[in-house]
Order: structure tokens, then C-alpha cells, then sequence
């Protein structure tokens, strides 16, 4: 084993949240149509699966009038 592999610290795991499940054709009060949707937000840890929280939304209530403004 080299010096430099010997030194080095083993890689830890870091928490990645992801989105799995979604679910489409809710019931939206404010627009008054199925376009809202509900998902659950999960991380994967080392010792597994974990549920953080879960999103809603509607598709045409959160849909912005302008377009989002280009990042350099």
C-alpha cells in the first residue's frame, strides 16, 4: 500500500433527497381541475430509505407567467 492511499479517509455518505412516487390527477381547489399532483420526498442513507416529506402542487396554478431568467 502506498503512503498516499494509506492517508486517505474513508468516503462517508451524505444524504441525497430524491423524489419517487408521483402521483397525478389530484383535485386542484384553486383552479378548480385535476392538475395537482402529490409526491414523497426520500433520502437514502446508509441504513436506508427514509421518508423526509411529501410535495404537492398543481400543474397550472404553479406554472409561472414568465419565463425563468437564464443563469450565467
Amino acid at each position: 500500500m502506498t503512503p498516499d492511499r494509506a492517508r486517505q479517509r474513508p468516503r462517508t455518505a451524505a444524504p441525497h433527497p430524491s423524489v419517487a412516487n408521483v402521483r397525478t390527477g389530484q383535485w386542484c381547489a384553486a383552479c378548480k381541475a385535476y392538475s395537482g399532483f402529490t409526491t414523497d420526498v426520500v433520502s437514502l442513507y446508509p441504513a436506508g430509505v427514509t421518508v423526509v416529506g411529501s410535495v404537492t402542487g398543481c400543474v397550472l396554478c404553479n406554472d409561472p407567467d414568465d419565463p425563468e431568467v437564464n443563469r450565467a
